[in-house]
């Protein structure tokens, strides 16, 4: 099984130069990764089978399975609480069979092709399943969705964070070449690109709220694709504390039925039109009930660590003297009127920038390059003291 998503981890392999933060990896890069990972186990046939298995009257079984998926399944709609007692009595009065097991598993009883029932007089309705067929493609259009923000920020980016970094994460670097290095960067931020991060740290955020959308976005797409998926399921895990597993099984077999009814029509040797039932299962629901709860947890984590990220964003924009206590903690042992006088005429744009590249490298030669970017900017001040006046 590991062969099958072991392409996946190149992927998601660290990068000598990092342009996204930890949070914008999981949306971009893990959540797509996990997506493409679901999919190809759900499409490999040798670890979990065929997707459709049908018992049938009829011959020609692969015309059975292939008519039975195309036109889709139904199961008997049974959302009434009494229900099951009352398709039991049915079954008895039917059947009349007086050895018949009252403890008949539960998932065999919601899914079994021949239980109707009457409610209000009214036959028990139809419930389709085609969702099964859209399973995997779904999937995979999320998975390109997710990495959507990721492309656009690596396209936005254009290299600009490796050519400020190329090669400083490496601690055995030659102190000469480290330091000539250093010095084209405190150059850089010497002179004025305000504009230019301006418009680097707005696409990041813009990025950032995207992320954010996406995680509402398929979160409500689950719950249209799956009719209802997130109420169901919110009663199904309020049964697992109790471990009452009756109650978890027959709220995702609702969702995810293991046993399912198809009807064919045919004509007859005197060309009366006759009906085949036929009763299939599908095994790979097993496994769909368990992707689509993990998907459910993630995408809400998603979602609620986006919504923390944009007002932390909010937060920095909005509050200089946080900006300045955070690239503090970037730099540490300088002193304080020295990073205050080097970051005076940095703007919002500009402290992200130097985060960026604070987060590709080790604290000491950031300690060495604010020192630089301070020579730079004020070449002339005075010896740096404790309690120095900044700018």
């Amino acid at each position: 099984m590991y062969t099958a998503v072991k392409p996946l981890s190149k992927y998601l392999q660290l990068k000598s130069v990092r342009i996204y933060d930890g949070i914008f990896t999981l949306h971009a890069k893990v959540t797509c990764a996990l997506l493409l990972a679901f999919t190809f186990l759900l499409s490999a046939k040798q670890y979990f089978g065929d997707p459709l298995v049908c018992i049938s009257d009829m011959k020609d079984m692969d015309f059975v399975n292939t008519h039975c998926w195309t036109m889709g399944m139904f199961i008997m709609d049974y959302d009434d609480n009494n229900l099951m007692a009352n398709r039991t009595k049915l079954i008895l009065d039917d059947l009349n069979k007086s050895f018949y097991n009252l403890k008949i598993d539960n998932n065999l009883l919601n899914n079994h092709a021949a239980l109707k029932s009457i409610r209000n007089g009214k036959q028990q309705e139809r419930v389709f399943l085609r969702y099964y067929q859209w399973v995997v493609p779904v999937l995979l259009l999320q998975s390109f969705i997710f990495y959507l923000p990721a492309f656009l920020w690596k396209i936005w980016e254009g290299g600009r964070l490796k050519n400020l970094c190329a090669n400083l994460d490496d601690v055995l670097a030659g102190t000469e070449k480290t330091t000539a290095h250093l010095r084209k960067v405190a150059k850089y931020f010497a002179r004025d690109y305000k504009e230019t991060h301006l418009r680097y740290f707005a696409s990041y955020i813009f990025c950032e709220i995207s992320n954010f959308g996406i995680s509402i976005i398929n979160i409500l797409l689950l719950n249209v694709f799956l009719d209802g998926f997130w109420s169901h399921y919110v009663k199904a895990l309020s049964a697992v504390p109790a471990y009452n597993w009756d109650e978890w099984n027959r709220i995702t077999t609702h969702m995810f039925p293991k046993i399912a009814k198809c009807e064919i029509f045919k004509f007859g040797g005197s060309g009366t039109l006759e009906s085949v039932d036929n009763l299939c299962l599908l095994p790979l629901n097993n496994l769909n009930e368990k992707i689509f709860l993990f998907l459910w947890v993630w995408f809400l984590l998603m979602a609620l660590l986006a919504g923390l990220k944009l007002m932390y964003r909010l937060a920095i924009v909005f509050h200089r003297g946080l900006r300045f206590q955070l690239l503090r903690a970037k730099s540490r042992f300088m002193p304080f009127s020295s990073l205050k006088r080097a970051l005076c005429e940095f703007s919002c744009g500009d402290w992200f920038m130097l985060m960026r590249v604070s987060n590709n490298m080790s604290y000491e030669l950031f300690h060495q390059l604010m020192k630089l970017i301070h020579d730079e900017l004020c070449p002339t001040s005075k010896p740096i003291t404790r309690d120095a006046d900044a700018c």
